[in-house]
């Protein structure tokens, strides 16, 4: 079970429906839509679904466009979710992201969450439960280089391979 050092914030009547719409899709189909406009809430609804991965003893991947939308973040998981988070991204030096695959791979507790850019969803998950990606639409999550890939279509093949749950979260869906 997760560490917690805040009680996730109990979600407003929109939130609340998001959620259990959220859960109906996932008992018949893996990738879920969360369609909602900047600043409606989206990242609450993310908090009580991972709380509820996390709490069942399986892996989240919370994927994000860019670094420069972690440190916000990061600080509002932590809040919640304390050490189980785990922060991936290619401004970490080699040393760190090193550290947080092989936490990663032997499934070490400070690991059970990772928030990162598109290149977390190639880290060794064998217990994932739940991809996030936020702002599933910006064009951040393609990779232009070798390996030529799109981290948010990875991830929805990621999710099923894993037998996990992916849910796509924008104001402007991409089509």
């Amino acid at each position: 079970a997760a560490s917690q050092d805040a009680e996730v914030k109990a979600l407003n009547g929109q939130q609340a429906r998001a959620l259990s719409q959220i859960k109906s899709v996932f008992e018949d189909k893996e990738v879920c839509l969360l369609h909602g406009v900047t600043s409606s809430g989206k990242t609450e609804v993310y908090v009580n679904l991972i709380k509820e991965y996390l709490d069942a003893g399986k892996q989240v991947l919370y994927l994000v466009p860019e670094i420069a939308l972690t440190t916000q973040l990061v600080n509002r998981l932590k809040l919640y979710f304390g050490e189980s988070l785990s922060v991936y991204h290619s401004k970490y030096s080699v040393h760190e992201r090193v550290e947080v695959w092989n936490n990663v791979l032997h499934k070490r507790q400070k690991a059970q969450l990772v928030l990162g850019a598109r290149s977390a969803v190639l880290l060794p998950f064998d217990n994932l439960g739940l991809i996030v990606v936020d702002e599933e639409h910006e064009p951040a999550y393609k990779q232009e280089e070798t390996p030529r890939y799109h981290g948010r279509d990875v991830a929805v093949y990621r999710a099923k391979l894993n037998e996990a749950t992916c849910i796509l979260g924008s104001a402007t869906p991409s089509v």
